[in-house]
């Protein structure tokens, strides 16, 4: 079963490998028969047995021409022309040899052979059945005709009768294999499709649940801690976040970025976002920057995203009013290194079940290849370390 290949496929490929080597057996037979005839002629002379020869030059040319150029044509002359062979060697073997002539001749056996061998052209093995039944027929009618010509006794054939029957259920046998086969490969085929989908399901499930945190839920830690009324900066946040929600602008994908684009931009677009976030927090940028620009617009926003969660989580949790980020970048990715001094927590305890931590950072860097990694003790402070994927650097990698 060729499951390395589409079903539309798979039929005429599995065919046409079982006709050409159909289509070789046939020239076997037909060279024996030659050599047979060649044989004769050479151990008796006088006797005159080479012009069944003549007749099958066209069998071997039309033959040939059949594995090169098949067509419908070119089957049937074939079977024509293989049948006035049949006919053809009968006569010339009973007159010239002067002896009567059976059915099951071995000769005359492997002519009828050489035409149930050929399979013609079609668009499946159905169709193939079809040649292989009309070779048997037409090798029967035709050596039945010769014999009652000579007024011999006609005899069932069982080797002519047994392999048009080996041929016949070889050819049954493909066609439910292919049959099955092509189920399978559609089974295939859904659970690659559905895999599929489920990873883009999954991708979408952890961005929406990622901004439903940065955004829902911290808007509402901030309204209860606020505990009065919101100032025109809070409102204006929180506006702007529900217009980003319900536009479902997140859901869109982002226009690629510029090959060229000014590192010193993103720089500038990474340091406001900190500072958006960072509310009492001091927070450090340092590092190289240079490798910002050699990420597309989703990545570099998801790792803005990502950060600014790791700054929100030291305002929210560390109790220390100082942060450091560290900026590196490699070839072929770009890192960020957010560090504070503060109360730390257990992280195989914690990490997996906390939304600001499995979903806004680890999650949230996946849906683009990235990887977060998280150090941290309680007592001794908290370092994430951030990796996002980017275009190889035209100079090498950058430190």
């Amino acid at each position: 079963m060729p499951l390395g290949l589409p079903p539309h496929l798979a039929t005429r490929t599995t065919l046409t490998a079982v006709s050409r080597a159909a289509h070789a057996a046939a020239a076997v037979c037909l060279t024996a028969v030659g050599l047979v005839v060649l044989t004769i002629q050479a151990d008796v002379p006088q006797v005159i047995v080479w012009p069944a020869l003549v007749v099958l030059i066209p069998m071997v040319v039309l033959l040939i021409l059949l594995e090169r150029t098949p067509s419908v044509f070119i089957a049937g002359s074939y079977l024509v022309i293989g049948g006035l062979c049949v006919v053809w060697y009968t006569l010339i073997a009973s007159v010239q040899l002067d002896t009567p002539v059976a059915n099951d001749d071995f000769t005359i056996v492997l002519l009828k052979i050489a035409l149930i061998l050929v399979m013609g052209v079609g668009p499946g093995i159905g169709t193939a059945m079809i040649w292989t039944t009309a070779g048997y027929l037409i090798g029967e009618v035709a050596a039945a005709s010769a014999i009652a010509w000579l007024g011999s006794s006609w005899s069932f054939d069982p080797v002519a009768f047994a392999a048009w029957f080996i041929v016949l259920g070889l050819l049954g046998v493909l066609r439910a294999d292919l049959l099955s086969g092509r189920h399978a490969q559609t089974e295939l085929y859904r659970a690659a499709r559905d895999e599929m989908l489920a990873d883009v399901r999954h991708g979408f499930e952890q961005r929406a649940t990622a901004l439903l945190h940065d955004t829902v839920l911290n808007q509402l830690a901030v309204i209860t801690a606020s505990g009065a009324r919101l100032s025109p900066e809070i409102r204006a946040s929180m506006q702007a976040d529900l217009e980003a929600i319900v536009g479902q602008e997140w859901f869109a994908a982002s226009e690629p970025a510029v090959p060229d684009a000014d590192a010193l931009d993103r720089a500038h677009r990474l340091r406001a976002a900190v500072d958006e976030a960072r509310g009492e927090v001091a927070v450090g940028i340092e590092g190289n920057s240079s490798g910002l620009d050699r990420l597309d617009a989703d990545t570099f926003d998801e790792l803005v995203r990502a950060v600014v969660q790791c700054i929100t989580n030291v305002r929210r949790h560390a109790g220390i009013d100082r942060a450091e980020i560290v900026l590196g970048a490699s070839d072929t990715e770009v890192s960020v290194m957010v560090i504070d001094a503060g109360q730390g927590f257990a992280v195989d305890a914690r990490t997996d079940g906390r939304l600001g931590v499995g979903t806004s950072i680890v999650g949230r860097l996946e849906t683009v290849g990235g990887a977060a990694t998280v150090w941290s003790q309680p007592g001794r402070g908290t370092s994430v370390l951030l990796r996002v994927p980017a275009r190889p650097a035209e100079h090498g990698g950058a430190a």
